[in-house]
């Protein structure tokens, strides 16, 4: 019974997914997820207590593991970790690589259709995290003024974290989305410190 149970949980979990990714979190329905399950809306209910709650279903796991990766790294910078910006970009490599093999479309929905629920902060969460890692690591360290380091590091954060989830929202083969991010990395990263004058 216990089975059954946890196949028609993972049916509407799977069906919810499809739903969410297509529609967005606000344009779905529980009548809409118990259609695509073959099952009645009052099934549904019996398992998730709202739209929310299945929401969460689907996107607890990959946003578990990113709020574990932001709580590693920003214990990092608070122990004064001696890793240069070059670890911390490959670190990214690595992680979004790993990530969006197992949970791309929970990713997606994570990040592009979760508005107006616990998880539409993620984004600025994981925005200020390679802020702050570009500005210690790097901006910080170059011949500008702090203003303008600190400037330049939420500009550039916010545009390559919305660069790499329109990369893993058009490339689902594995192997091109490992080279797309790689070279969505260099444009970004390769060679940084060359490109400003550091200070003497």
């Amino acid at each position: 019974m216990q089975v059954l149970k946890d196949e028609v949980r993972a049916n509407i979990l799977s069906a919810a997914k499809k739903l969410f990714y297509e529609k967005g979190y606000n344009n779905a329905s529980i009548r809409g997820i118990a259609k695509n399950s073959g099952i009645t809306v009052g099934n549904v209910y019996r398992y998730f207590e709202n739209k929310e709650s299945v929401l969460e279903g689907v996107v607890s796991p990959v946003y578990e593991k990113i709020m574990d990766y932001i709580a590693l790294s920003e214990s990092y910078i608070k122990a004064g970790e001696s890793k240069t910006f070059e670890d911390f970009r490959n670190e990214i490599n690595h992680y979004m690589l790993q990530i969006t093999k197992e949970f791309r479309l929970e990713l997606l929905i994570l990040f592009k259709g979760t508005q107006g629920t616990r998880f539409e902060n993620i984004r600025n969460e994981l925005i200020s995290l390679i802020e702050n890692r570009m500005y210690e690591g790097l901006f910080k360290r170059v011949n500008m003024e702090d203003n303008e380091a600190v400037f330049f590091s939420k500009t550039v954060a916010r545009s390559f974290l919305d660069s790499l989830i329109m990369v893993i929202a058009e490339t689902d083969d594995n192997s091109k989305l490992k080279k797309m991010i790689y070279r969505l990395n260099d444009f970004y990263f390769n060679h940084l410190n060359s490109r400003f004058e550091p200070e003497d």
